[in-house]
């Protein structure tokens, strides 16, 4: 019994302290670090409540392939890009020129400004380091797959059944396409072009042509009254405006 009493007086202090040090580090780490916010328009089109993986993906990618970062971050609304230095911060030699190569506006946040993202940063689905952006769009396939058919089903151009059809197929095409890794131009273009062809022709394969142009035209409508309303489109990945037309 005294050397079980003699052992737990040497371990216990000695686990103490040891858990100290990893607690000590733990908190170094999130307060410490070189961490700075940017503010960006990141928002994703088709679902306005999340950031767009598509968009954000190459920056954050090129971003980590830098040296002086150790890494970089999307948070969950698209709003804000965190970057992680390994050294000094620098905004204008390495983030800025990175920022503007893919189209990306942004402003760097004060120490003030940045305190509430500072406080859920690295936090599980609220925050998506390099390419976990995927999970946001996969989400937005979803989102997107509604759309695809909630106004011609609201018409009664199509029944649920031929509904649920066309939904599965527009889901799975574009969790297969948003995780590609596209520049800002390759990604505007898709959506103008290949997406809405995508679109139709799944469409078409379950309830034929005519239908299938009438539901198209009735997502189209519906895209620019919501884009009006919200500052959002239904358009996937999209930059562009699509309340303009050329």
């Amino acid at each position: 019994m005294k050397r079980f009493a003699l052992l737990s007086a040497l371990i216990i202090p000695l686990l103490t302290v040891l858990g100290f040090i990893v607690v000590d580090k733990a908190k170094t780490d999130s307060t410490d670090a070189k961490v700075t916010f940017y503010k960006t328009p990141l928002v994703c089109n088709a679902a306005p409540e999340i950031g767009c993986g598509s968009r954000s993906k190459p920056a954050l990618l090129e971003l980590e392939k830098n040296p002086a970062i150790k890494e970089a971050w999307l948070n969950r609304p698209g709003t804000v890009i965190a970057i992680v230095w390994k050294d000094k911060v620098q905004t204008e030699t390495v983030a800025k020129p990175i920022f503007e190569k893919n189209s990306i506006e942004f402003t760097e946040l004060s120490k003030e400004d940045a305190i509430p993202f500072r406080k859920t940063f690295r936090k599980e689905n609220l925050w998506y380091r390099g390419a976990n952006v995927d999970a946001l769009s996969r989400e937005e396939a979803a989102t997107i797959a509604e759309s695809s058919v909630k106004w011609a089903l609201e018409n009664k151009l199509i029944n649920e059944d031929e509904a649920n059809k066309i939904k599965a197929d527009v889901e799975a095409y574009f969790k297969n396409e948003l995780v590609k890794l596209r520049t800002n131009e390759q990604l505007n273009d898709d959506s103008e072009n290949k997406f809405k062809e995508a679109l139709y022709n799944i469409a078409e394969k379950y309830i034929g042509k005519e239908r299938a142009e009438k539901a198209m035209e009735l997502y189209k409508e519906n895209c620019e009254k919501q884009c009006k309303k919200d500052g959002s489109c239904t358009q996937p990945g999209t930059k562009k405006d699509c309340c303009k037309h050329d």
